[in-house]
Parts: C-alpha cells; sequence; structure tokens
C-alpha cells in the first residue's frame, strides 16, 4: 500500500531530480524511484560513511561539496536517505529554475522547504528553514568563536576608552518621526554629544553604510508606528538602503541619512497636522486618521463621531458630501484593501484574516471582500496575487 511517506519521496524525485539513497545503517539497500545511469558519489566510501556518521534525527544534515553543491542526509528510525548532491543558486526564484542540463539549480529557501517536507513527515515535527540555517550554519565552535570576539571588543573598548554614541539621542530621533515633529528632529540632527560610533566594517565607508542601513530600518519602524503605512515606509526604505549601497563616499552615505530622517518625519507630520485649515477638512481627516488606526478592530460611528468631536448626522453627512460614499463604505473598503496585504504576504488562514479586521464570520469577509474586490479571499485571490 502506498504511504504518505511514498508520496513524499516520488514528489521529490519530481522536483529535485536527484537521487535518493537509502541507507541501513552503513549499507545502501534502495535507489528511490529508479537508479541513475550513473552514480559517482556511491563508490565514495569515505565520504559516504562520514555523511551518515555526521547525520542527526533532529535536523536534515548538509554537507556542501562547494558554495553550490550540497547533499543533504535526513535521517529515519531505522534509514538514512541520503538525496543529492543538489545545485543552489539564491539568484533563483524561490520556486526552482531549470537548467538546460540534467542538473536542476534551486534557491536555498525552496531545496529547504523540500527536506523540511520529508523531515517533519518522518518524525512528526515542525522544523522550518531556520532550524536547518541554525543547526547547520553555526557550529559550536563558531559560537563559541564569535562569544570569544564579544569578550575581546568589550576589553578593548574598556581598554581605549571607547563609549557609543548615546542611546537617549537615538530615542529622541525615533520620538521625532513617530511624533511627526519636524522641530525636535531638527534639534536632534544639530544636538551634540560625547560618544563614537562603532566601526562595522573593513573602511570606514563601509562602516558608515553599515550605520546607515541598521538607521533606515529604525527610522521606517517609527513611521509606521507614527502612521504611515507599511508597505509605503518599506518602499522608501528599500530604495534609502539603494541609494546608500551605491554611494561611493562618505559625504553621501551622511547626506542620505539625515534625508531620510526629515522625510519619514515630514510625511508622518502631514498626516497628523493636515495642510488644510477649513473646519470640515480637519474633520475628516482626523475621522479618516482614526479608521486607518482601527482596521483591526469594530469602528462604530458613535465612537467614530465622538472621536471627531462631532455628531453621528453631522460626520455622516459632511463624509458622504465630500468623499461621495458614506463611512461604513469607506471603513469596508480600507479593511478589505488591509486585508489584502495579508492574504499576499502572510500564511494565515482567511478565517484569521477575517478576525483580524474584526468581521464577524469569515462568511461575512467573503461576502464584502467579493463585492469590493470582484473575486473570493481565499481561492482566486491568494491563488492568483500570494507571495507565500
Amino acid at each position: 500500500m502506498k504511504t504518505a511517506l511514498d508520496a513524499i519521496l516520488n514528489h521529490l524525485i519530481r522536483v529535485l531530480r536527484v537521487p535518493i539513497r537509502l541507507f541501513q545503517q552503513d549499507r545502501l539497500i534502495q535507489y528511490w524511484g529508479h537508479p541513475p545511469h550513473s552514480d559517482k558519489l556511491i563508490d565514495n566510501r569515505e565520504l559516504i560513511n562520514q555523511l551518515l556518521l555526521d547525520s542527526s534525527k533532529d535536523f536534515p544534515y548538509l554537507k556542501y561539496l562547494s558554495a553550490q553543491k550540497v547533499i543533504a542526509v535526513i535521517s529515519g528510525k531505522n534509514i538514512k536517505y541520503l538525496i543529492g548532491p543538489v545545485t543552489i543558486n539564491d539568484s533563483s526564484e524561490k520556486t526552482p529554475v531549470f537548467a538546460q542540463t540534467d542538473d536542476s539549480t534551486y534557491s536555498t529557501e525552496f531545496l529547504f522547504e523540500e527536506l523540511n517536507l520529508l523531515q517533519n513527515a518522518i518524525h512528526g515535527s515542525d522544523l522550518q528553514n531556520s532550524d536547518i540555517f541554525i543547526n547547520n550554519h553555526l557550529s559550536e565552535n563558531k559560537i563559541r568563536n564569535n562569544d570569544a570576539q564579544i569578550a575581546r571588543y568589550s576589553s578593548d573598548n574598556q581598554e581605549n576608552e571607547f563609549v557609543h554614541n548615546p542611546y537617549d539621542q537615538e530615542v529622541r530621533e525615533l520620538r521625532s518621526v513617530t511624533e511627526g515633529n519636524l522641530s525636535a528632529m531638527k534639534e536632534s540632527i544639530h544636538e551634540s554629544y560625547e560618544g563614537s560610533f562603532a566601526t562595522l566594517g573593513p573602511t570606514k565607508l563601509r562602516s558608515l553604510k553599515n550605520l546607515a542601513i541598521v538607521d533606515l530600518a529604525l527610522l521606517a519602524r517609527a513611521a509606521i508606528k507614527g502612521g504611515i503605512d507599511y508597505e509605503q515606509s518599506f518602499t522608501i526604505n528599500d530604495q534609502y538602503i539603494r541609494s546608500v549601497e551605491q554611494a561611493n563616499n562618505v559625504q553621501d552615505v551622511i547626506a542620505l541619512s539625515l534625508q531620510a530622517k526629515i522625510q519619514y518625519t515630514e510625511l508622518v507630520h502631514n498626516i497628523n497636522y493636515p495642510v488644510e485649515k477649513t473646519k470640515t477638512n480637519l474633520i475628516i481627516k482626523r475621522c479618516k486618521k482614526y479608521i486607518q488606526t482601527h482596521l483591526h478592530n469594530k469602528i462604530h460611528l458613535e465612537k467614530l463621531a465622538k472621536y471627531c468631536n462631532v455628531s453621528e448626522q453631522y460626520l455622516s453627512k459632511i463624509f458622504h458630501n465630500t468623499q461621495q460614499t458614506t463611512v461604513n463604505e469607506y471603513i469596508q473598503r480600507e479593511k478589505i484593501e488591509a486585508s489584502k496585504r495579508d492574504l499576499i504576504y502572510a500564511d494565515l488562514p482567511i478565517n484569521t484574516v477575517a478576525l483580524n479586521f474584526a468581521y464577524a464570520s469569515t462568511s461575512h469577509y467573503g461576502s464584502v471582500f467579493k463585492r469590493i474586490i470582484g473575486m473570493i479571499p481565499h481561492i482566486k485571490y491568494r491563488n492568483t496575487f500570494g507571495k507565500v
């Protein structure tokens, strides 16, 4: 009778297109599927014995023959599965990219997912790609060496009386972004303080680039906290990092970092302190801000009107007159638009997505989604646009 394990092995043969050898102790007992026309690896007894000896039942074991050739060993109860060698190339996409030869090239992430499929089926475990990375690429020696370097670095800092740039100054900068406080940001930028930035690269330019990238990541998250859409914030962050990487001198890196601080602060400021001065526009802006920051909650017109300091009837009237839609319709459209990102980028069940956006049921969420987007979320939309 064909078992679930048989199905997975057949899947691996079909997808990876490399030999899978079954060993019992140190003896080859079977090629899965069919024996290859030639198997140079099987004659290398020294390598095979080492692979079988070093393998672990707790995680797929990897042996790199080169930067792009890897053999994997997965240990079952009595059987060890020796897979490969597999060619990896992390410039490829998550799905396999087939070469013109008999070899197939895969990204590391894709290969690890396929290996975990077999590992988890055998042991009933729930290993993720991160587990393979950690267990195969962080040896005890590497961890001990890193700890030793930390101790040495700390000692050198004390010996040289080195002091890092103050944390409270960094906090003030990030708070300025989150609050959209332009004057506070400018004061923070011009602030004099004791301490120095650490050396994080082999050259001053590389070190400053690394520091700028870290700074940009923090700025993007502070802006999101301040109300900027996270896709917009990360898109800006991505481009700044590309520009930093392309910079040829220290001055350009510093200028880019300073400009990012100002731009993020201005974006948050424009959300929280709109230019429009009329009472109606201020109410609408305040209304939209409340909706954007409460998409994961049930939004009641009573609370919304109270937040805007107007009556429910007045808010409904001016919102419809200025936006050409009702308050409730606007809320539903914003919730659906936000939930689309979860469908595309997060591997969450549909009922969880619905619950996250405060829909009473999956069916209610589905009907609103179909009305606004034109397709149902869990089949057509996710299958068409999903990234995970």
